[in-house]
């Protein structure tokens, strides 16, 4: 008997996941989220990704990233969404349940995306 498999996501793919329920001021319940994670962290074998949520209440924080519909290739997101680097999560594979689209790593989108990560995480 081999290795379970499970779905393999890339890095930016925007997907609906299921938070649960957290902690006042952490986003949980069902919601768009953008895969953060590496690429070769989310192999087949590997039973979990790391996403951060967004959120279309939008605040001007300076870790937030700004992502509009049109830069979700695919199915587009309804609304301007903040990407929230402070609610970085690490989820089963299995409280997926909807893949939405991706943002390429070349979009200027994704290079705030990663500048935002570099920040709330203080690396400089």
């Amino acid at each position: 008997m081999g290795k379970k498999k499970y779905r393999e996501f890339k890095r930016g793919q925007v997907v609906y996941a299921d938070l649960g329920k957290r902690p006042p001021g952490v986003e949980g319940g069902l919601r768009p989220c953008v895969v953060v994670s590496s690429n070769e962290s989310n192999h087949c074998y590997a039973p979990q990704i790391t996403v951060c949520p967004l959120s279309s209440k939008l605040k001007n924080i300076p870790v937030h990233v700004q992502i509009r519909p049109e830069d979700v290739k695919g199915y587009p997101l309804k609304a301007i969404s903040d990407f929230l680097p402070e609610d970085i999560q690490t989820i089963s594979k299995t409280s997926v349940r909807a893949e939405l689209g991706y943002i390429s790593e070349t979009d200027t989108v994704m290079l705030q995306i990663n500048r935002s990560l570099r920040k709330q995480l203080g690396l400089g």
